[in-house]
């Protein structure tokens, strides 16, 4: 992620848009972070858009207890890019998808 988009994305979460917070999933009850220190660095950059973008509208234990493989979180990103105010680009939506498609890879994709 450039110093830009690191910069838009802080500016954005400090305009302190309100978003309708999705109804409660079973999956909000799991764990609600991922240690990405060994994550590469890029990886890590990414971690930290996806947590700001996507807790706007739910928890961040949804996504992370989700076990999609990349191409449902292909399309789950799109929906999410085009939910009103998520705040999400094109471009953050793109940064966030190789984050979650990373992560698929560590953890596995469908249960």
């Amino acid at each position: 992620m450039s110093a830009v988009t690191a910069l838009l994305v802080a500016l954005a979460l400090q305009a302190g848009e309100q978003v309708e917070k999705a109804a409660w999933d079973p999956r909000d009850a799991g764990p609600d972070r991922i240690d990405v220190s060994a994550y590469p660095p890029e990886m890590q950059q990414r971690y930290l858009l996806f947590s700001q973008k996507c807790s706007k509208c739910h928890p961040v234990s949804r996504p992370i207890n989700s076990r999609f493989d990349p191409a449902d979180w292909k399309r789950y990103m799109k929906r999410m890019i085009r939910r009103a105010g998520s705040g999400i680009n094109e471009e953050q939506g793109a940064e966030i998808y190789e984050f979650l498609k990373f992560y698929a890879g560590q953890v596995g994709g469908k249960r």
